[in-house]
């Protein structure tokens, strides 16, 4: 039994180490042994090394560092690091989710970031595949690094290192619940491992599961709030159960509702009829994750290794939203004995009957390597792997609805000449103005489920080798990596079979399928210029090329990266790296179907006649929504357009240019510093004009001239009643068919600092770490289209374009977190900020045009039982901060991929070692 003290010291020793890992370091990982000396490979170079610290910025996160965090999944924990920015899908993405969980370095988007485990590609990306209990560490590279791990990397890397030397056996267990007492979350797992002289084995179980939340379960998303005169109301969207129709000339204007009291006719008012969608939609998606996963390896000599990797995740998510609604605008005839008007009417009715949209994924991911590596001659190191990773992606959507069948329904002679119909409707038709008289039958009979399937597959051979060119500079051994790459990815989607036969409302009934293969080539190396002379204690400089030959693109690419370090005393280092990328369109990006959706934008005639003229583009946007024939209180009860979205296999190659220059600094009295200034431009860029700057730029131009007007198809392109006097909008009033498929139209621009400072020391009979670490973005301009105008967004609530979502590019975000450990306990405090987004296209109408900035606060605690087990309990957003309130929301009245959404969680685990 090892002595409790000692335990214990080890304990506050790690969380030390956690609490103060350094932007600049990077831990052991692949290591090898040269004359006693450990070389080691660092994430963002082949090179095996003898320091850790290298020309790119990396950040280096421990597992301690995750457990010190409180979280039960990678998700939490990586949207957390202020490099990260922007909008990505997670838990708090309920319309339009897949039930990933993606990370976008520099708000670029999650496929500019590339993710890796182990040094290897994983086909899904997602992030839940990854279970906690397996990481090693987290290595963060902030820099371009096309030229050393391929395509996808102009932003950088994420490298999960998993658990190899692991002996004896861990459990823990955690269980988690918010302030409200709902959204718990558990989390289990075992991990176990057993060496002998010759290799090592590990295996690794964990499960979670995370319960939902209700937008209606929170007082500021409980109602979809809209303004008018100057105050916040309680609405909800114009597609109500008992049905806002309009008369199909036109003539009168406007929304009109049979009043569910009176039954007489009378304008739709927002106020009193919308429906509030927010009490059957999840603000908190629900899922179950298990997964699997071990690692072995054998020496097969002293000089030659196999190994072996695993894993398997299995993942139940869904996603919930308010009841199917007839957004087509169907027609109901004048003969149906419900129309109150004797003529044809387009009516957007609620399907509120069925209970709700419910989505659902049954996701499988597999993953499998095999390899070798060795030494020759104590001089060269290199490995071989073929690297499988697969996923299969099922899904079933539940609530959707056939519009052939709703137009039957509606149309009595239509009904009695369907058996069918007939049989469900036994009066004849269906009274779509009536609420709850959609019966189980209509509903059989009128409502289909959809099951499409999609999978994507990796297969990747590696070869690698590094070491000495035999020749030496005055500050050491010339270095050099060089390695060969060979990669096959496809993807297929498959349709339902209601939905190929374009029986399910916007649902796309097309199958796709792509495929391609890709060789790639490296060489990278770095040369110790000067070492141990004034103002020189380390001088160097690296360089890498890579080569890349992707099968359907006309030209290969050839690419180059330069650094150099100088070391002028020896405990400060200075540093800089410039990087051409390269990024081949992701397999999605060519063949993803073509789907529609709806997305938030912020409605330009909005209240326009109380725009002033004078200022900016008002004078356009009062003009342009006068000629649509709108009044000038114009106001819409959900700004969401009807958008396609989708691959396009005609995609081009987009290029990049990134730069960064730094310096850290660290002493022996436990203090140290770094900073790091970011540079990066993409050109040919791919991505969509995004719906915000499309609907926003066409009304803003004089007489809809601008180039953004002509992605918006109008209502015909969906199949959706239009709107008499505007092409551009549907009956309802929003803008409709928005056309954002991929294409190569983009340029973007990011800058801005990273920065670190830590200390540590001896404190009181105990040991004191404190760490800031933050994010300065300066600049993130992209050009959407070619003819649009720059859109700045650094410290603006904007359009991710990649993400088609909403975000705040906060200016500052930062994380400080303060550790103190004495005896058998320790105490953890974090705290973390980001500034406030002011929105892109603010109104001198809204009432609110700033999206606050925010500090939350986490607090943690453990305490030491026994040698071998840790009790801990804590709190996230201690203070139950409130996502705040913006006039021209994404959701949830906020912008929820920016904001904790759930509030207040409190935590306990248990955490056991063997």
């Amino acid at each position: 039994m090892i002595n409790n003290s000692v335990v214990s010291k080890a304990v506050r020793l790690a969380l030390l180490a956690g609490a103060t890992t350094a932007a600049y370091s990077a831990p052991v990982a692949f290591a090898a042994e040269e004359e006693g000396v450990e070389r080691i490979e660092v994430t963002g170079s082949r090179i095996k090394r003898t320091d850790i610290e290298t020309a790119s910025p990396i950040t280096v996160f421990s597992s301690e560092d995750i457990a010190n965090t409180g979280v039960s999944t990678l998700e939490d924990f990586v949207q957390t690091i202020p490099a990260i920015n922007g909008g990505a899908e997670g838990s708090s993405i309920n319309n339009g989710s897949r039930g990933y969980a993606t990370a976008s370095l520099r708000g670029l988007g999650s496929g500019r970031t590339l993710v890796l485990i182990n040094g290897r590609r994983f086909a899904s990306g997602d992030l839940n595949s990854i279970p906690t209990a397996y990481v090693e560490q987290v290595e963060v590279l902030r820099d371009g690094a096309s030229t050393i791990y391929g395509s996808d990397a102009i932003a950088g890397v994420i490298n999960f290192i998993t658990k190899k030397d692991f002996e004896g056996l861990e459990f823990n267990a955690q269980y988690d619940v918010t302030g409200e007492g709902d959204g718990e979350k558990s989390l289990f797992s075992v991990t176990t491992g057993a060496s002998s002289d010759r290799g090592n084995v590990v295996l690794s179980l964990q499960y979670t599961d995370r319960k939902p939340i209700g937008q209606g379960d929170r007082d500021f998303s409980d109602c979809p709030i809209f303004e008018r005169g100057g105050e916040k109301v309680c609405g909800g969207s114009g597609t109500i159960p008992y049905g806002q129709y309009f008369y199909l000339d036109g003539e009168p204007s406007g929304g009109y509702v049979k009043d569910p009291v009176t039954g007489e006719e009378r304008p739709f008012d927002q106020a009193v009829d919308g429906y509030n969608y927010s009490v059957a939609s999840y603000m908190v998606t629900p899922q179950e994750v298990f997964s699997i996963n071990g690692a072995g390896r054998y020496d097969i000599t002293d000089s030659t290794s196999a190994f072996i990797e695993g894993g398997f995740t299995n993942r139940q998510s869904d996603q919930l939203m308010a009841p199917e609604g007839t957004f087509w605008g169907p027609v109901m005839p004048a003969t149906n004995p419900g129309n109150p008007a004797g003529e044809d009417l387009i009516v957007y009715r609620r399907l509120a009957e069925t209970g709700g949209r419910a989505f659902t994924q049954d996701f499988s991911d597999y993953r499998m390597v095999f390899g070798f590596d060795g030494a020759i001659a104590d001089r060269f190191y290199w490995d071989v792997s073929y690297n499988f990773a697969r996923f299969v992606d099922s899904r079933l959507d539940l609530g959707r609805v056939n519009p052939e069948r709703v137009g039957t329904l509606l149309d009595p002679a239509l009904c009695a000449a369907d058996p069918d119909c007939a049989a469900a409707a036994p009066d004849g038709y269906w009274d779509i103005l009536t609420e709850g008289s959609l019966t189980d039958e209509m509903i059989n009979y009128a409502f289909v489920p959809n099951s499409p399937v999609v999978r994507g597959e990796t297969r990747q051979f590696m070869f690698n080798i590094t070491g000495d060119l035999g020749a030496s500079l005055p500050g050491g051994e010339i270095m050099w990596a060089a390695g060969y790459e060979k990669r096959y990815e496809t993807y297929e989607s498959v349709p339902d079979g209601a939905a190929s036969i374009g029986q399910i409302y916007s649902v796309t009934g097309d199958p796709t399928e792509g495929q391609f293969k890709v060789d790639e080539a490296f060489f990278e190396i770095d040369l110790p210029i000067l070492s141990g002379m004034f103002l020189a204690e380390e001088l160097s400089i690296n360089a890498a090329v890579r080569y890349t030959d992707y099968d359907y693109l006309a030209s290969s690419s050839t690419n180059t990266k330069f650094g150099i370090e100088w070391a002028p005393i020896e405990d400060l280092k200075l540093r800089a790296t410039y990087a051409e990328g390269f990024r081949a369109p992701g397999i999605t990006e060519l063949f993803a179907p073509q789907a529609e959706t709806n997305l938030a934008y912020s409605e330009p005639c909005e209240n326009y006649g109380n725009l002033d003229p004078s200022v900016g583009n008002n004078a356009n946007i009062i003009a342009n929504c006068a000629s649509e024939g709108l009044p000038g209180d114009f106001e819409l009860s959900s700004d969401q357009s009807s958008t396609v979205v989708g691959g396009n296999p005609d995609l081009e190659p987009e290029e990049s240019e990134s730069f960064t220059a730094g310096l850290v600094y660290s002493t022996d009295f436990g203090f140290s510093f770094g900073v790091d200034y970011f540079d990066i431009e993409i050109t040919n860029g791919i991505g969509t004009a995004g719906t915000n700057n499309v609907i926003n730029g066409c009304w803003e131009s004089a007489g809809f001239s601008s180039p953004l007007c002509d992605f918006i198809k109008g209502p015909e392109y969906l199949g959706e009643a239009p709107r008499p006097g505007s092409p551009y909008r549907n009956a309802v009033g929003n803008p409709s068919g928005v056309l954002l498929l991929s294409e190569n139209l983009s340029t973007f621009e990011t800058s801005g600092i990273d920065f670190d400072v830590s200390y540590k020391a001896e404190l009181g009979g105990g040991d004191f770490s404190a760490k800031l670490t933050g994010t300065y973005l300066d600049t993130y301009d992209y050009l959407p289209f070619v003819g649009a105008d720059l859109v700045e967004a650094a410290g603006k609530v904007a359009e991710d374009q990649w993400e088609t979502t909403l975000a705040v590019f906060s200016e500052w975000r930062t994380n400080l977190t303060v550790n103190y450990a004495m005896d058998n306990w320790a105490i953890s405090w974090q705290t973390r900020y980001q500034s406030e987004g002011e929105d892109l296209f603010a109104s001198e109408d809204n009432l609110d045009n700033i999206a606050d900035s925010v500090f939350y606060h986490d607090l943690q605690g453990t305490y030491f039982v026994q040698d071998n087990t840790a009790l801990t309990f804590g709190v996230k957003n201690l203070f139950d901060e409130e996502a705040p309130y913006l006039t021209g929301n994404q959701d949830m009245n906020t912008i929820p991929a920016s904001y904790d959404t759930a509030g207040q969680y409190w935590y306990a685990r248990v955490s056991v070692k063997f």
